[in-house]
Order: C-alpha cells, then sequence, then structure tokens
C-alpha cells in the first residue's frame, strides 16, 4: 500500500516525518506530520497544493521502475493547461499532453490510461457528426488559436489541429473556401485559360448599359430642320452626326431612337430622301454604327450583281472571334438567312474554304502566349505546303493563318525569316494568286503592323478613286479612336504627307466635308 495514495481521511505514513521528502516532491514544503489528508477542491488534481506540490504519502517508483497499478503519478510541477479549470495555453506555450483536455482522470485509474469519453465525467457530449466537424465558413477563430473549450465538439489529440486548420484535404475544398493558388508546376494543373477577347465597341449589347446617355433634345430638333422643307443643309447634317458625343456607338443608336419617336419618322428614310451619292453612303454608314454598316457591306458585297471581294474581306479578316460571332447573328437577324451559305454562292471553293475557317471563330485570342516550339512547328508546316511541295496547299496555308493572332502571326513571319532565308511575304507572292494571295496577305500584313496595314488600305482606295471603299475603310475606323490616331501616324511616316492632306487634295464638296470629319482632320 506504501505506493497508493492515501484515502479520505487516512493518516500519512508513519517514518515520514522528519525523513526526507519522496522524490520530485519541493524542497523546503514538508507538509505537516499531523495533519489529516484532505482531498483537495474540484479542479485540483489529488493531495496537490495549486499546481505546485504532489500530496502527502506519495512516493516515487525506484529509478527505471513503473509505478504499480493504479497509482496516479502526477503531472510535474507548474505543468500548465492540464485541469478543467484552468485556460488552454497562450499561444507559443507548451501545449498539454494528450488526453488532458479538460477531464479529470479518475483516482484509480490505472498507469498511462486514456481519459474516459466525452462526458462521462459532467462533459456534454458532442452531438451526433459533430466530433471533429468543421465549423461554420466565417467563423473559425484566428489561425494559431484553437476555439473555445466545446465551442465545435470534442478538441482533437494533441499535435492535431483543430477541424477546420490547415491546408485543404486531398480531394481540396470548394472554390469560396480555398483561394490559395497552387504552386507553380503542381502534377494536375495546367495552364491557366486564356482570356478572351471582348467585343469591339458596339459589337456586344451588354455594352449599352454601361454607355453615358447623351442629350439628344436639341440634335434631333436640328436633324428634323435640316431635311424639312426645301433643299437639305448637308453641313448640319455631317455636323450633327460625326459630333463628339456620337462616336461611341450606342449614343448614335439613342439618337436615332429620339428621332424616329420625336417625330414618328425614320431617320435613315430621311437621310436616303435628302441626299445622294457618298454623302448618303457616308452618313448611313454613320448612322447603322459598326455592327449594322458591316452587315450592310457584306449584304451589298454578295446580293448584288457581281461580288465585291474587298469589301468582303474587310469585313471577315483579322477581326475578333467575338466579333465574328456578333457579325454572324446580326446578318442571321436582319437577312434572315445564314451568312456562310450566301458566301458560298458568290465565291470560289478555295476563297470560301478560307471564309469558312473564319466563320467558325476559332482564332486564337489576343491573350494567347506565343510559344516557340509551336511557331518553328507552324513555320516548318508552311514551308511544306508551299515552296516544299509541287502546288501549295491552299488549305493548310489558310488554316494556319486563321487560327493564329496577330502575335502568332508576327512570330511565324520572323521565324520564316531565319529558319529559311526568306520573307514570308515573299513566299506567299510566289505560291498564291488571286483572292486568295490578296487575303493571305492581309491577314500577314495585319499581324505585322495593324497600324501600317490600316494605312495602306486606306491610301490604296483614296488615290484609286474607290470612294465607297475608302468609306467603309475610314468609318470603321472612326469608331475606334486609338486605331484610328495609330493609322494616321503610319500614313504619314510611310507616305511623308499627311492623310487629311491627300483628303483636301483627291477629294472635293460634301464628300471632302464628311471624310475630314470622320478622320478628325478638321
Amino acid at each position: 500500500m506504501s505506493g497508493q495514495p492515501p484515502y479520505y481521511g487516512q493518516q500519512p505514513p508513519q517514518g515520514y516525518p522528519g525523513g526526507p521528502p519522496p522524490a520530485g516532491y519541493p524542497q523546503g514544503s514538508s507538509p505537516n506530520p499531523g495533519a489529516q489528508y484532505q482531498y483537495p477542491p474540484p479542479g485540483q488534481a489529488p493531495g496537490q497544493a495549486p499546481h505546485q506540490q504532489p500530496y502527502p504519502g506519495y512516493q516515487a517508483p525506484p529509478p527505471g521502475q513503473q509505478p504499480p497499478a493504479g497509482q496516479y503519478q502526477p503531472p510535474p510541477a507548474g505543468q500548465p493547461g492540464q485541469y478543467p479549470n484552468q485556460p488552454y495555453p497562450a499561444y507559443g506555450q507548451q501545449p498539454p499532453p494528450a488526453g488532458a483536455y479538460g477531464q479529470q482522470p479518475p483516482p484509480n485509474a490505472p498507469y498511462g490510461q486514456q481519459p474516459p469519453a466525452p462526458g462521462q465525467y459532467g462533459q456534454q457530449p458532442p452531438a451526433p457528426g459533430q466530433y471533429g466537424a468543421q465549423p461554420p465558413p466565417g467563423q473559425y477563430p484566428p489561425p494559431g488559436q484553437y476555439p473555445p473549450p466545446g465551442q465545435y465538439g470534442a478538441q482533437p489529440p494533441y499535435g492535431q489541429p483543430p477541424a477546420g486548420y490547415g491546408p485543404p484535404p486531398a480531394q481540396g475544398y470548394p472554390a469560396q473556401q480555398w483561394q490559395q493558388p497552387p504552386p507553380q508546376g503542381m502534377p494536375g494543373y495546367g495552364a491557366p485559360p486564356v482570356q478572351p477577347t471582348p467585343a469591339s465597341q458596339g459589337y456586344d449589347k451588354a455594352q449599352k448599359a454601361w454607355a453615358k446617355p447623351a442629350n439628344t433634345s436639341s440634335d434631333v430638333e436640328t436633324l428634323r430642320k435640316a431635311m424639312k422643307g426645301m433643299g437639305c443643309d448637308e453641313k448640319a447634317l455631317i455636323r450633327v452626326l460625326t459630333g463628339p458625343q456620337y462616336s461611341n456607338p450606342w449614343a448614335m443608336v439613342q439618337l436615332v431612337q429620339d428621332y424616329n419617336s420625336r417625330f414618328i419618322r425614320s431617320l435613315e428614310e430621311d437621310i436616303k430622301s435628302e441626299t445622294r451619292g457618298d454623302l448618303e453612303t457616308a452618313l448611313l454608314a454613320l448612322l447603322r454604327g459598326p455592327l449594322g454598316h458591316d452587315v450592310a457591306v457584306l449584304d451589298k458585297a454578295l446580293n448584288r450583281l457581281g461580288t465585291d471581294e474587298e469589301a468582303l474581306m474587310d469585313v471577315l479578316l483579322a477581326r475578333s472571334n467575338a466579333d465574328m460571332r456578333a457579325i454572324k447573328d446580326e446578318y442571321r437577324r436582319i437577312k434572315n438567312k445564314d451568312l456562310a451559305v450566301d458566301i458560298r454562292e458568290d465565291v470560289d471553293d478555295t476563297i470560301f474554304r478560307l471564309c469558312s475557317m473564319v466563320l467558325a471563330a476559332t482564332r486564337a485570342e489576343d491573350a494567347a502566349p506565343v510559344l516557340p516550339h509551336e511557331i518553328d512547328q507552324k513555320v516548318t508546316e508552311l514551308q511544306r505546303a508551299t515552296e516544299g511541295t509541287i502546288g501549295a496547299n491552299a488549305v493548310s496555308v489558310a488554316q494556319i493563318f486563321t487560327s493564329s493572332n496577330a502575335a502568332q502571326l508576327h512570330a511565324m513571319a520572323d521565324a520564316y525569316q531565319r529558319k529559311y532565308h526568306r520573307s514570308l511575304q515573299d513566299v506567299i507572292e510566289k505560291e498564291f494568286r488571286g483572292d486568295m494571295e490578296d487575303a493571305l496577305l492581309r491577314m500577314l500584313a495585319a499581324g505585322q503592323d495593324r497600324a501600317s496595314s490600316d494605312a495602306l488600305r486606306l491610301h490604296e482606295a483614296l488615290t484609286k478613286g474607290k470612294n465607297r471603299l475608302f468609306i467603309n475603310r475610314a468609318v470603321a475606323l472612326y469608331w475606334d479612336v486609338p486605331r484610328l490616331d495609330a493609322a494616321k501616324a503610319a500614313y504619314k511616316k510611310r507616305y511623308r504627307v499627311a492623310l487629311g492632306k491627300d483628303v483636301k487634295d483627291l477629294l472635293k464638296g460634301d464628300m471632302e466635308d464628311v471624310m475630314l470629319a470622320v478622320l478628325k482632320e478638321k
């Protein structure tokens, strides 16, 4: 019995007073030998003064031996966080051993026995399925701190964080709970998706919600006054329709709607009845906006006597996927026909196959990267489809060109020059003829330098007297001010003269006035 703790009211063993205290007993704190042993108050271990002294009569086992079964071994002196009424240790302090979370072992528990199940000694057991469950999102305590006892069910064993802490399990948390991006190069994670190129201004109806409303009350009155009665004030029409606030296509839509509702008339029909020739073409192009004008150009190029391939390619080539889808949908809405069907009826098989690839809207987005190994592979395919075979494979070349963005086309032109010591432009000019040659060269030029390509096409139409083609190309730039400014700068650099100067020299009358206004050369 010497190794057993005394029962309540039992005298401590004889021979203890005057002798040395048991092993592990704090020096200089011997108990009163005549005092009876009292069971400690709640929250204190049997026979131990608050957090320091072991109970009287406790004798440590000889060195190297385990204490007898049933003997309770007190914790080391001063160890915190082991009894129900003590708080959890502060952050950074040594935590208690396993099984010591808020539960007191019975006095006669065998040595090393695990504490009783939750709820056996006064603690409420967790609800079914609550043990180890994660707390609701947004209710986690700060990292590194345990939640209050019993808040999220029974505490986990020492060395394991509470449920809801640490990195996600193997299957991963939902996106709203685990936002940290995966490490670069981690297996199972591919390259991030490429952001699609947004539609140009005027091609997506969702843009209308963000357009600033225009005050059109005075402008609709001016337009009606300019076309009312005998004659027409062409300068007033040009001034209103090329006004700064209507450079946003959605403001132009509002102007047309306000005019039609104010006078119960059609602004488009009024302009058709009051103007003629190139002025009518230019004002209607502005009035319809970029998307409506593209559809009108396609209609005129396809559904008239003969086919205008230049106008057709102006609309289709070097367009984003979003713009191309918008054009196809608007054409079907207005004409009640499929654009591909109309094209097939008007062009040869080779051009139709190129147009079909364009209409598929599978061009690499502008944000798609330029990967050297892919560029080298495409350059090899281009060489095999042109110089490397008898009779160029137009379909293969068209497939590569129509599926590549501007940066990739530019990289292919540079890589072809380095690898084969020949210009890709020269190869196309040598291997192709007619409309296919023009289409491929146009895509290549737009990829290498879009501003220079725009300047070239403006100069060709202007100097060759193709007024309708010049109007179409100038109005297409009108809605994109940065692109227009770049084209004018490239024009001056390439031809040593300002675009506005050539317009004044080559055009006259109302056509000169409206084109200078469209090109912002006043």
